[in-house]
């Protein structure tokens, strides 16, 4: 039997790049899934426009911003209550080849000790060029690697390979890993969730995988340094984060912070960038405090 697989977009806002995603989802060839548009309070009318358009789209609405988290969470709930065997969890901003579903499910089903599976992800705008094939993570500083960033596709690939975690833009996740493993967790709210939970996989005996075979597109900006303000502060808190639940110790975490962070808020606010060094500040405040979610 053809597995069943939700397909959960998560939208905050953007209608136009959710209408495209939803779009190339109607081109896919696998036979047995269906799709579900988790609204995470947008204010453009997304919700109601992608009913009028897509009849055959769930739409849930959450009512207001519950982060990548906790938007997803409801989408996996929905998904599983409905008789999902796997849910892929795919950003709004993305659009897929019609025959990318497949390839994703014949390798999570090829083996019971793998947990998710995710594709191979070009920028929008240079379809040739890779934005992610898979996640790595060193370890002692929990910085998240995506492997082969920025290099152009020729050919390289030669099969699948495990990976540390799947990136959460588009991740394939078996039922039963879910029920094992549990949900993403909310206090990260933005970045690191996708990680965190594949490492919680790994310890329950799981792998990632990696595969070439299917092929999605992105619309994201390339380098660091086009993130705002929030999305440093998200990143830095929820890095410090990640590492303490993977229990690395805390004076680890202080060397990380004076010499990783000090000197990043400090580069900003010689080069003027007196907000985003204000929020690198505040995002390793905040992880001592305990304040985490949004």
């Amino acid at each position: 039997m053809t597995p069943k697989v939700a397909i959960i977009v998560l939208s905050w806002n953007g209608k136009d790049d959710t209408f495209e995603c939803l779009k190339s989802l109607g081109e896919v060839v696998y036979p047995n899934f269906w799709t579900i548009l988790v609204d995470n309070g947008s204010t453009d009318g997304t919700a109601e426009a992608v009913r009028s358009a897509f009849s055959d789209v769930e739409v849930i609405e959450t009512g207001q911003n519950l982060g990548f988290a906790g938007g997803n969470n409801i989408g996996i709930r929905r998904s599983l209550d409905s008789g999902a065997d796997a849910v892929l969890l795919l950003n709004n901003d993305t659009v897929v080849a019609p025959e990318f579903l497949s390839p994703l499910v014949k390798v999570l089903y090829r083996s019971d000790d793998i947990a998710a599976v995710n594709p191979l992800i070009y920028y929008y705008d240079q379809p040739d060029v890779i934005w992610s094939a898979g996640g790595e993570i060193d370890r002692r500083t929990g910085i998240a690697y995506q492997r082969y960033l920025d290099i152009k596709d020729v050919g390289q690939f030669r099969g699948e390979t495990a990976v540390d975690y799947g990136v959460g833009a588009a991740l394939l996740i078996c039922r039963e890993a879910i029920e094992k493993v549990g949900l993403l967790d909310p206090d990260y709210f933005l970045y690191y969730e996708e990680s965190d939970w594949c490492f919680r996989a790994r310890d329950a005996g799981y792998k990632t995988i990696f595969t070439p075979e299917s092929k999605i597109w992105h619309k994201v900006s390339r380098g660091f340094e086009g993130r705002s303000a929030a999305q440093l502060y998200y990143f830095c808190r929820n890095r410090l984060y990640f590492l303490k639940k993977r229990r690395v110790k805390s004076s680890r975490l202080l060397r990380i912070v004076l010499s990783d962070f000090s000197r990043m808020a400090a580069s900003m606010a010689v080069h003027g960038d007196v907000r985003s060094s204000r929020a690198v500040l505040r995002g390793v405040a905040d992880f001592y405090l305990g304040r985490m979610g949004k």
